[in-house]
């Protein structure tokens, strides 16, 4: 038995508790202007979900360069502030993840800098009021895919070859003007099928949940938590 597989006895696997893979366009001056979040459970995209937000402040033309929004399609939208009760309902049912999580959390605290009690999900932990533990799907490429070289979204979907798989998934869920990177729930998508990629190399198909937490995090952090809270 390796040690993954002996790991997973002692804590939940992965797959079985649900992980909302979510992305965000925008920034801390405008704010989020849309978000899209992709839940996947036992290993399959399940549910996927994106919206549109009024910004805090006129989208700069290099911004909608990038992502393709302005002004006449955030006109008349509620803010992102009025989701509170589905971002909630999100980290009470699961954990959070992301493609270089610290841009996500980021937004996310920068709105709403904790959430009401939820479950740890990981380890003997008890309640807490944090978006966090994430799962970061470009620190778990670096370490355990690290001879793909570039770690970029897009690089690592072609890498991979997800790319048809990304691209049925965007017609099934996505806007058709949104269905490209840089649109949120296209992004959410290609994180989620890269989570569920890197879970299928060497074994890692049963990895613990609490592997997946450590592995996202930095070195120091992954260190505090390894002393117990994740049972690892």
């Amino acid at each position: 038995m390796n040690g993954v597989e002996s790991m997973s006895t002692l804590a939940p696997v992965w797959s079985d508790t649900p992980i909302h893979v979510v992305d965000f366009e925008g920034s801390v001056h405008t704010g989020v202007v849309e978000f899209g979040v992709a839940t996947m459970m036992h290993g399959e995209v399940i549910s996927a979900s994106t919206s549109l937000h009024a910004a805090r402040q006129p989208v700069p033309a290099i911004d909608t360069q990038c992502h393709g929004l302005g002004a006449k399609d955030l006109k008349g939208l509620p803010p992102f502030e009025s989701a509170w009760p589905q971002w909630v309902a999100l980290r009470q049912t699961g954990l959070l993840a992301a493609h270089n999580a610290s841009v996500e959390a980021g937004l996310l605290r920068g709105t709403w800098p904790r959430p009401s009690v939820v479950p740890a999900f990981v380890g003997e932990a008890a309640p807490v009021a944090e978006w966090g533990p994430w799962v970061d799907t470009c620190r778990l490429a670096r370490a355990w895919a690290p001879s793909l070289g570039d770690f970029r979204l897009s690089a690592l979907i072609s890498s991979l070859r997800l790319g048809a798989k990304l691209d049925a998934l965007a017609v099934q869920h996505c806007p058709p003007a949104r269905r490209r990177y840089h649109c949120a729930l296209y992004d959410a998508l290609a994180a989620a099928l890269i989570l569920r990629a890197l879970c299928g190399l060497e074994g890692r198909t049963a990895a613990p949940l609490s592997q997946l937490v450590r592995d996202s995090m930095s070195a120091p952090a992954a260190d505090d938590l390894m002393q117990g809270e994740l049972g690892l």
